[in-house]
């Protein structure tokens, strides 16, 4: 043991390291005060199986569960470095648009396989969101603590042990996050609860605050029943058009006005991609006369005239030889040079050293 991380109304998370492999993991303890409730047990334990059984990128990895020698239960799970999206909304506010639409299409592909696996989170929220550092790239997402996630049948049942943990009328959840039938008691929930509250992040981590406020836990819960939060774009006018639809859909009162399923919220998320405010800042361009317009493309020239003198020795001494000129003459009454010694009669001189025949392949130059 190294130290502790944390420590909430249920355990205690403690850093290690992995003698063996040398790795450094976290070691969540229950309470003693927990560790002989059966149903305290239960939900630990729960956490295990449902992170154990996803196996998602974005789900906190469970590596080992067991008992201390006092009896309390302990989950061994990888160490993550970094923050909760709830410490950075708490230390930035609004957060870039292509950093809340990134977080949250993480968020979903968890859930998606999440709810694949017929396990609902129920406590989906800003602290259980954790962004993990990484060099080089932006954060990997990671959801915590399926405590109180729930693990239905394939044809939506509630298995056993889960109706023992959970009764009608019974609240579970955070309740800023909850969705209207959660915070009614319902017990017949789905997997849009957590999409709910994925909507309800998305609000937040745009705005830099809650859809609903209240002074105590009854006033929310009215709120979140009966009242319609401000339009998100109120608060921050640069979100694209169609971003309203997307949120407005994603925390319908109704579940079934909702999105069916985290692939769908996660397509219109992507879809909300290319419409978003550049995240860079552009300077400001001074306009001055408009300079005339040229074609384009240009077409480039054919040849090139390069000012360069050529000179040739004669007989009547040096003259100078236009290089472009493929048909210069030697003045009148001066004979031609012999060509080089070394050319072979009836053999072609291939004009080395003669300059008069350096753009002999040239094309006449423009007039």
């Amino acid at each position: 043991m190294r130290g502790i991380l944390g420590e909430g109304g249920m355990g205690t998370v403690f850093e290690a390291e992995h003698i063996t492999l040398g790795r450094s993991v976290a070691i969540k303890v229950l309470h003693s005060a927990h560790a002989t409730k059966k149903d305290s047990i239960r939900r630990f334990q729960q956490e295990a199986r449902a992170a154990g059984a996803i196996g998602h990128p974005n789900i906190c990895g469970v590596i080992d569960l067991g008992t201390l020698d006092d009896g309390s239960p302990y989950i061994v799970m990888e160490r993550l470095l970094g923050e909760t999206l709830a410490d950075r909304v708490a230390s930035e506010g609004g957060l870039p648009f292509e950093d809340v639409i990134d977080i949250l299409i993480q968020v979903l592909s968890g859930l998606v396989a999440a709810h694949e696996q017929q396990i609902v989170h129920r406590d989906i929220k800003p602290e259980n969101i954790f962004l993990t550092q990484r060099v080089g790239c932006p954060p990997l997402v990671k959801l915590l603590d399926f405590g109180v996630s729930k693990m239905t049948g394939r044809g939506g049942a509630v298995r056993a042990e889960d109706l023992a943990l959970t009764r009608t009328g019974m609240v579970m959840g955070t309740p800023f996050y909850m969705a209207p039938e959660q915070a009614r008691g319902e017990r017949d929930l789905d997997a849009r609860v957590d999409l709910y509250a994925c909507g309800v992040i998305l609000y937040e981590a745009l705005t830099g605050r809650r859809p609903f406020t209240a002074a105590n836990y009854n006033a929310l819960l009215v709120q979140i029943l009966t009242a319609s939060p401000r339009p998100a774009i109120e608060l921050r006018p640069a979100l694209p058009p169609g971003f309203g639809a997307v949120i407005d859909k994603a925390m319908a009162r109704r579940r079934e006005d909702r999105y069916a399923t985290a692939s769908d919220f996660q397509r219109d998320l992507q879809a909300l991609r290319p419409q978003s405010v550049p995240r860079v800042a552009v300077a400001e361009v001074i306009r001055g006369p408009a300079p005339p317009l040229l074609p384009w493309p240009v077409e480039p020239p054919s040849a090139v005239t390069i000012p360069i003198t050529f000179v040739d020795e004669t007989p009547a001494g040096l003259w100078a030889v236009d290089p472009t000129d493929v048909l210069s003459r030697l003045p009148d009454g001066v004979a031609a040079a012999e060509g080089p010694a070394s050319a072979k009669d009836g053999e072609a001189d291939d004009g080395e050293g003669d300059p008069t025949q350096l753009m002999a392949s040239a094309k006449p130059r423009r007039s």
